[in-house]
């Protein structure tokens, strides 16, 4: 009887050490759908911010290009600045030129007009 006993008691060990082992089985199984819910959620939260770095990468261009835009309608505004002062001083240059070309050239000598014939176009006598 003493050896039945032995046998129950072993068998019934060998059968808590079974239930344990199910239990633990179960508990990693739980275990691992929890660490694939989690991952599944850090890669949807993931897929989010890349949608949003996406969206900040396409606003940042958009600013950058505004203000590329804004520099070079400011060098363009420059340049035609520049341009319509050295415009100006030529012109004024151009004058200064014909008026000081129109001072040195020889006046012709004054000839008396003869009676009845008609004055000069150019004023002179």
């Amino acid at each position: 009887m003493m050896w039945g006993r032995s046998n129950i008691g072993k068998t019934v060990e060998e059968l808590t050490d079974h239930l344990r082992l199910v239990d633990h089985v179960r508990a990693l199984q739980d275990g691992q759908k929890e660490i694939a819910e989690a991952i599944r959620a850090v890669n949807q939260r993931l897929t989010s911010i890349e949608a949003e770095f996406r969206v900040l990468k396409a606003e940042t261009q958009r600013d950058a290009l505004r203000e590329v835009q804004h520099a070079v309608q400011g060098v363009q505004t420059s340049v035609h600045d520049e341009l319509t002062r050295m415009a100006t001083r030529l012109a004024v240059l151009e004058q200064a030129l014909r008026r000081e070309a129109v001072r040195q050239q020889p006046q012709p000598a004054a000839t008396p007009r003869l009676p009845g014939t008609p004055p000069r176009p150019d004023g002179s006598r």
